[in-house]
């Protein structure tokens, strides 16, 4: 196939407790598969590159994910809707709609949502190794 096709009208959510239980996210998983987890619907052999998986997360204000890090992996956050900050290795960088950035391999980062409004971001990993 040639093109793969996927939308909130044809993938479950799932939501669940954040890394450190800050609060909870809801994940759509659009594309490829987050072994993180096993009970989101996903599709493991979607990309034919490093790229393990594409997913929406849904975050109510105040929710954290907690400091975690990547052995083999990084990871684009992009903001498409609210604003939070992203802490990587320390550094705390404020981020609004329309922003991304970018997680390396190695780098120890957590996010939390600091806008009235809930926070949708879009999530891509791959992998270095």
């Amino acid at each position: 196939m040639s093109y793969i096709k996927r939308g909130p009208d044809n993938v479950e959510s799932i939501t669940v407790d954040t890394i450190g239980n800050k609060g909870k996210m809801t994940i759509t998983q659009l594309m490829g598969k987050d072994k993180a987890f096993t009970k989101v619907q996903g599709w493991t052999d979607d990309f034919d590159s490093p790229i393990h998986f594409l997913h929406v997360l849904d975050m109510e204000p105040g929710t954290e994910i907690g400091a975690h890090t990547h052995d083999g992996e990084e990871e684009i956050y992009f903001i498409a809707e609210g604003a939070g900050e992203v802490t990587v290795d320390g550094e705390t960088i404020p981020m609004g709609k329309g922003d991304a950035i970018l997680t390396k391999d190695g780098s120890t980062h957590s996010f939390k949502v600091t806008s009235s409004t809930p926070a949708k971001l879009f999530v891509v990993e791959a992998g270095t190794k």
